[in-house]
């Protein structure tokens, strides 16, 4: 059977959490995770030119929110 390939960048200022949400996404062999980010800033500079099909981020972080990192 064919997969189709989600590419995914997850973003979360908390250690545990960004590794909680890869072990979760392991499960599926469909979601390729091409990025983890710690660093809101370095994430938007990647996101600016990579195109992906899933983003996992945090809302509350101390530089930048989710949204804004949206924005």
């Amino acid at each position: 059977m064919s997969t189709s390939n989600i590419h995914a960048v997850v973003l979360d200022d908390e250690a545990p959490a960004r590794e909680i949400i890869c072990e979760y996404l392991s499960d599926y062999e469909e979601i390729s995770v091409l990025k983890v980010f710690g660093d809101p800033k370095e994430a938007v500079s990647y996101l600016q030119s990579h195109s992906v099909d899933l983003l996992f981020l945090d809302i509350q972080m101390p530089e930048l929110t989710g949204f804004e990192v949206l924005a």
